[in-house]
């Protein structure tokens, strides 16, 4: 078709459409058909090449009477034919529209899914017929503001960014400065211990050197007098004289008494002070994390039953005591085969476990590496719980053991009827709670105890009276006895001063709020609890933990 077209340097022919391969390489072909898909124009042997690669075996062909007048002469028009593909169907092109939906798609979306409608186009022909210059200067427009709204919003995050390095910076810098802060107070804390410790033993040392000096006298008296009724053995007078001063100076020393040797002992110590360093060991990081207050009463959302009888146990399990550890794993008093066992969380079986010298009444979390155990034989015994459960130092002491906690750093015990101690780490007795201010007994029969989530109370339960909470002068906050709860047993709270407390008797668990309220059963007998004893909470992933003979049972709470 020789009329006016395009040319190239090769061929003096002109066409309306030129193979666009062919143009590529310098030579003038007229095209036949266009590929919707590569969008160019191709001449017969070019069709034929293209054909015969599989690849491109689902490109979209157009005939030449599609590509429009003759009378066009730039080559770079292309036909109206769309060229999106269907997302759904990878092979066909996006060419149906549904005016009903104001939807468009591939002509297999359009029988699937567009049959009751009416208004259906075939997007070449709608365009043709349908004037689309204020639609597209309305997109257009539409697509310039998001794109503005959009780049607003890239420059936002962008300082969001910028911004977040500062802070992170910031953070970092004051959580430095904290650090060197702490540093300090521990350094004066330091030489402030280690100038009262050489001040005392300086002073004692030099008491030590004025004996020694007054014990090298009187030896060196004592030599002498010796010496000399040896050497006046043929005055006998002399030697008289001699002997009556010996006996003076050893009736004066007799008098004054020998230095104890136990001086040193009662009058110099050092004692930790262990409060500083479970303060420490008991914070995840140098932020004031807020705790997320739960208002009301616990939900069980579903229950869980694992076996905690390990193959040596002689006895069913009998547990006592409970306590979570900041692993997330729980530790379990067995009383009747005289184990604690290591229940892990992950896996949800006793994944260790010790023996102990006597039968463990109740356990509590010391610190992350660190338990302490009450015994049935007076004593506590420590443990460490780092990798395995590995028994460490232990304390005796001169009265019965059941409960114990742990407060400001300090060791609470209780024992099986109406007395609570105070202990140092280290086994020293600081104070007693019994009666309350009008002289009557506060407790009758303590099972076990439990530190108040602000850490100012001790949860007490009482088999006979319920719940009793006292500060640590032994005043009472307050009390519950309802008939709710019959023959209390275990205690926990769950991280926000909400009061865990389980009924031998009554089968179930319920929840007393931060004044002592009772908000409701948590497990009621419902959930077919036989004998529950010790509770523990698990506030990180919301987890009840009761004991039920060889069971443990796990209760989802919300």
């Amino acid at each position: 078709m020789a009329t006016k077209g395009s040319t190239t340097d090769a061929s003096d022919e002109l066409f309306d459409f030129i193979c666009s391969p062919c143009n590529k390489k310098d030579r003038n072909s007229e095209a036949v058909k266009y590929c919707v898909d590569c969008q160019e124009y191709l001449c017969v042997p070019c069709v034929e090449s293209h054909n015969s690669f599989s690849v491109l075996a689902g490109h979209i062909l157009v005939e030449r009477s599609k590509f429009g007048n003759a009378s066009r002469t730039d080559k770079k028009d292309l036909p109206s034919v769309p060229t999106e593909r269907c997302k759904v169907h990878s092979l066909k092109l996006v060419d149906m529209y549904c005016a009903d939906h104001d939807t468009v798609g591939c002509h297999v979306c359009f029988t699937i899914c567009h049959k009751p409608c009416r208004d259906i186009h075939y997007i070449p022909e709608y365009v043709e017929t349908t004037k689309q210059t204020e639609n597209t200067r309305k997109i257009n427009d539409e697509m310039d503001k998001a794109i503005s709204e959009m780049d607003n919003l890239m420059k936002k995050k962008q300082k969001d960014i910028k911004d977040n390095r500062k802070t992170k910076a910031t953070f970092l810098q004051e959580i430095k400065a904290f650090r060197k802060e702490i540093n300090e107070a521990l350094d004066r804390l330091e030489h402030a211990s280690v100038a009262e410790v050489e001040g005392n033993c300086g002073k004692q040392d030099q008491e030590f050197r004025e004996e020694l000096k007054n014990i090298q006298n009187t030896i060196d008296k004592l030599t002498t007098c010796k010496a000399e009724i040896v050497s006046s053995q043929r005055n006998p007078s002399q030697q008289f004289v001699n002997m009556k001063i010996s006996e003076n100076i050893i009736s004066d020393i007799k008098k004054a008494g020998l230095p104890s040797t136990d001086k040193p002992k009662g009058s110099l110590s050092f004692e930790r002070n262990s409060k500083i360093l479970h303060f420490l060991q008991n914070h995840e990081s140098l932020a004031k994390k807020p705790v997320p207050m739960k208002r009301g009463l616990h939900e069980v959302q579903r229950k869980q039953s694992y076996n905690v009888k390990l193959n040596d146990d002689v006895s069913t399990c009998n547990i006592w005591s409970s306590c979570v550890l900041d692993s997330g794993d729980i530790l379990l008093a067995d009383c009747r085969n005289k184990k604690i066992k290591l229940f892990d969380c992950e896996t949800y079986k006793v994944r260790n476990s010790v023996k102990m010298s006597a039968a463990p009444r109740s356990v509590c979390n010391i610190s992350r590496a660190e338990a302490a155990v009450s015994l049935s034989n007076k004593t506590v015994q420590f443990l460490s719980t780092k990798n395995e459960l590995v028994p460490t130092r232990s304390l005796k002491f001169d009265h019965d053991c059941r409960g114990i906690a742990v407060m400001d750093g300090q060791l609470v015990i209780s024992e099986n009827d109406n007395k609570a101690y105070f202990y140092t780490m280290n086994g020293s007795r600081l104070n007693i709670i019994q009666k309350d201010t009008t002289g009557n007994y506060i407790f009758t029969h303590i099972r076990e105890i439990f530190v108040s989530d602000d850490g100012k109370m001790i949860h007490v339960v009482d088999s006979d009276r319920g719940m009793v909470t006292v500060d640590r002068d032994g005043n009472v906050i307050w009390r519950y006895s309802g008939q709710e709860l019959k023959s209390a047993w275990g205690v926990c709270t769950d991280g926000n001063c909400n009061v865990f407390v389980s009924g031998e008797s009554s089968k179930n668990v319920v929840q007393l709020g931060p004044d002592g309220k009772l908000l409701g059963e948590v497990v009621t007998k419902a959930h077919g609890l036989e004998c529950p004893q010790t509770v523990c909470f698990d506030a990180k992933r919301c987890k009840l933990f009761v004991s039920d003979g060889n069971e443990l049972q796990v209760f989802h709470v919300q």
